[in-house]
């Protein structure tokens, strides 16, 4: 199945790494689906990462997380590179 990846990236002032949002459209023959709000984070001397979105809560006093969407792993690999590229593209970084 072809489709594209189309990255809206915005970057963000808040608490370090984060750094920024992305918005992530896939689109197909059949439509659209769009992930909304994948965190880019980078520390300096690091290289930037980025994550699907995903829920935090306390559990017996330690912070979890839970993926609200799970991609195959390469079409998640695919996007997570796409939001990076871009990321890198507009920060001017590795």
């Amino acid at each position: 199945m072809a489709f594209e990846i189309k990255i809206e990236l915005a970057q963000v002032s808040a608490k370090p790494p984060l750094r920024a949002l992305a918005d992530v459209t896939l689109c197909f023959s059949e439509g659209e689906v769009t992930v909304r709000r994948c965190p880019v984070f980078a520390k300096p001397g690091d290289l930037p990462w980025a994550t699907l979105p995903r829920l935090s809560f306390t559990k017996k006093g330690k912070k979890t997380y839970v993926q609200l969407l799970d991609l195959p792993s390469d079409l998640k690999q695919r996007v997570l590179t796409a939001v990076l590229d871009e990321y890198r593209r507009r920060s001017n970084t590795r």
